[in-house]
């Protein structure tokens, strides 16, 4: 929000010491989750702190990290630079997370790690089970797309397995432009991590410089008046070579510079504000997505994910196997000159589309190529709020294509 923008920067300004601003953070941090703030690292990115977990691990011998075949290129590249190799696993469209049954025929001697998704919110809700059937294995939670789903147990998404890891980055739930945070629950695991993570610098300066600036273009064109002024505002800095992103060469699986190194304090005190406020938000956001579920739910040839225990980073919605691509692209397109622009995360096994697939083997995970093609995503945000009429245009969109049942 603009207020915390400004707060950062005044304490920017005033040069508040370093490690009280991070020590804020991980407290806050620690707090929500109900953690030891020991257990809390703040990464500069979340794939830098999946990364670390892989290079302190001491599973002797073993090398492979089995992932949800419908995930992002930084996890599987996270891997691929530990020099670890990637195994998937096929999702399963109920929940959009790694098919249990398959997963359990895929461990072997080899199994180093598992990463365990909760895609979009949706919490996947069997990690204790393979928690305690394979003591030996690094269960790793990847809650990036989440901060504050709970299972249905009650439990927050990032507290159940050996580590867990959640993205900073400019869409996610909570943001510093690029960063990540960590949750180490298992002691042994904990203290090798913290030997490492001593060890890191930081961004240098003129990293820091371009995420503050691409930051705030984020936020400045997040609200509705201003969004048309994004693009203009970003080849700006794009041409200045001020604009930070991940680069190209990342993509396809060469390793960035600064990999791994620490989140800044100032940009850590500007996630401290964040998450003192994260109920409020969290509660938006799920009105939001409880107004999406009313508005589609007499639609046929679709499949909703709605549950007030999900913090949804954006509102999935997936189209059954029979609706054609024709009907699919025209409903995405009617949707952006409404101004509502759907999403396609994950428009692949391995997003985005055109990234290095890992270790990937074409057809090995049906549902999540397909789904990655069915897939479209609703905004979920606090700084723009939808009204009753963008509902009733999204509701006239999908009945002229779908029907109505």
């Amino acid at each position: 929000r603009t207020k915390h923008f400004f707060r950062f920067l005044w304490v920017w300004v005033r040069s508040y010491k370093p490690k009280k601003l991070v020590q804020l953070c991980i407290d806050e941090t620690a707090s929500y989750f109900g953690v030891d703030p020991n257990s809390v690292f703040l990464f500069g990115a979340a794939r830098m702190g999946l990364y670390s977990l892989f290079m302190v691990d001491k599973s002797a011998g073993k090398d492979e990290v089995i992932v949800a075949g419908y995930t992002c290129v930084v996890v599987t590249n996270a891997i691929k630079y530990a020099g670890l190799t990637a195994v998937y696993i096929d999702v399963e469209e109920e929940n959009l997370n790694i098919n249990p049954d398959l997963l359990r025929d895929a461990i072997n001697d080899n199994t180093q790690a598992i990463i365990f998704t909760h895609n979009y919110g949706i919490t996947c809700e069997y990690i204790e089970d393979f928690k305690r059937d394979f003591p030996g294995i690094m269960i790793i939670e990847d809650a990036a797309h989440t901060f504050g789903s709970v299972d249905k147990h009650g439990r927050k998404a990032g507290t159940l397995g050996d580590a867990s890891f959640f993205s900073l980055e400019y869409s996610k739930p909570l943001t510093s432009g690029t960063g990540g945070i960590i949750l180490v629950n298992d002691e042994d695991l904990r203290k090798r991590l913290a030997e490492y993570y001593d060890k890191l610098p930081y961004f240098p300066w003129m990293a820091n410089f371009r995420i503050l600036l691409s930051l705030k273009i984020h936020l400045f064109s997040s609200s509705r008046c201003n969004a048309f002024l994004k693009k203009w505002m970003t080849g700006g800095l794009y041409i200045t070579g001020l604009l930070y992103k991940s680069p190209p060469a990342e993509l396809q699986g060469e390793m960035p510079k600064n990999y791994p190194v620490k989140l800044s304090p100032y940009f850590a005190y500007l996630v401290y504000l964040q998450i003192r406020e994260i109920e409020a938000s969290n509660q938006l956001k799920n009105s939001l997505c409880e107004k999406y579920a009313q508005t589609l739910e007499d639609i046929p040839g679709i499949r909703q994910y709605y549950s007030n225990r999900y913090n949804f980073v954006r509102y999935p919605v997936l189209f059954e196997s029979s609706v054609p691509m024709k009907k699919i692209n025209a409903i995405k397109a009617e949707m952006k000159r409404s101004g509502v622009v759907a999403g396609e995360w994950f428009n692949d096994v391995v997003h985005p589309k055109g990234s290095l697939r890992y270790c990937y083997i074409d057809g090995s995970c049906p549902v999540g190529e397909s789904v990655s093609e069915r897939m479209i995503n609703l905004p979920v945000t606090v700084h723009r709020q939808l009204n009753d009429r963008d509902f009733v245009r999204i509701r006239e969109i999908f009945k002229t294509h779908l029907g109505q049942k």
